[in-house]
């Protein structure tokens, strides 16, 4: 097991800090490593981060994760780190699960501090006493380090889901489908060449309804916005009998293994 701490030093060079920059510079970093945590897969309450080791001149001390972790998610936390503080996200294994809003929220640390300030951030490696990496964060860094609001990504797919709410009379005709997965409440826009079949999966109020065209997805999120509709489809009815006649259809697809150990074998 291994433990994950950083170092963070505020108005470096200066005496002390006005209390209310400190307030703003610790919420703002709060929230940053909550948001971290949650991307790295480590439990995300700010009650598990506490500050330690406290020292004169400008605001010095240790953030600690008061619970032990895996030493491989305490690896992939320091890459993290590493990652974010040095807006180097060439480690593409760490770097996708490192979300758009937690570089934002890196960013947010800086918005109190003055144009000449400077926060710097230690990375300590399991159980060394300082810091192996140190880095500064300015406005200026800041500004390198934020990422803009994340772009829309348009791809073909498809949402499943229940028709929730029908729009006739407006410029661009559209049913509102709830994602079965998500919940998230999808605008479905049709052409009038299709308004027949966006009515017709409204007959049955509990029909599942596959829509299939363009997706609109957040890049930040990734959920489905919207789509431009190439087809409306209901899924088709469940029938015990018909999911039972087929059954036994292919007796020797697990060849001379067991049926619950081929089933085994692949769910792993």
């Amino acid at each position: 097991m291994s433990s994950l701490r950083i170092r963070v030093e505020l108005n470096r060079g200066r005496h002390g800090m006005p209390l209310g920059k400190l307030v703003e510079v610790t919420e703002q970093t709060v929230r940053f490593l909550a948001l971290f945590s949650r991307d790295m897969g480590v439990a995300d309450s700010a009650s598990r981060w506490v500050a330690e080791r406290f020292e004169n001149g400008s605001v010095d001390f240790d953030c600690r994760y008061t619970e032990d972790i895996e030493d491989s998610t305490a690896t992939r936390c320091r890459q993290g780190f590493h990652a974010v503080f040095g807006n180097d996200y060439s480690v593409s294994d760490v770097a996708v699960f490192i979300r758009p809003e937690t570089r934002r929220q890196y960013a947010r640390i800086a918005r109190p501090i003055d144009p000449d300030e400077v926060i710097v951030f230690g990375l300590y490696s399991n159980g060394n006493p300082q810091p192996s990496d140190v880095f500064e964060l300015t406005k200026d860094k800041a500004r390198e380090v934020e990422v803009p609001q994340a772009d829309l990504r348009v791809s073909y797919g498809e949402v499943q889901g229940l028709a929730h709410a029908f729009f006739k009379e407006v410029e661009r005709p559209y049913l509102k489908v709830r994602e079965l997965s998500t919940q998230e409440l999808v605008n479905c826009f049709f052409s009038k060449d299709l308004y027949r079949n966006a009515v017709a999966v409204l007959a049955d109020p509990d029909a599942v309804v596959f829509v299939e065209g363009w997706t609109t997805a957040s890049a930040e999120t990734g959920l489905v916005t919207e789509i431009e509709v190439a087809d409306f489809r209901l899924a088709p009815e469940f029938k015990e009998s018909v999911y039972r006649s087929g059954l036994g259809g292919l007796p020797d697809f697990t060849g001379a293994q067991e049926t619950t150990d081929y089933i085994r074998e692949v769910r792993g």
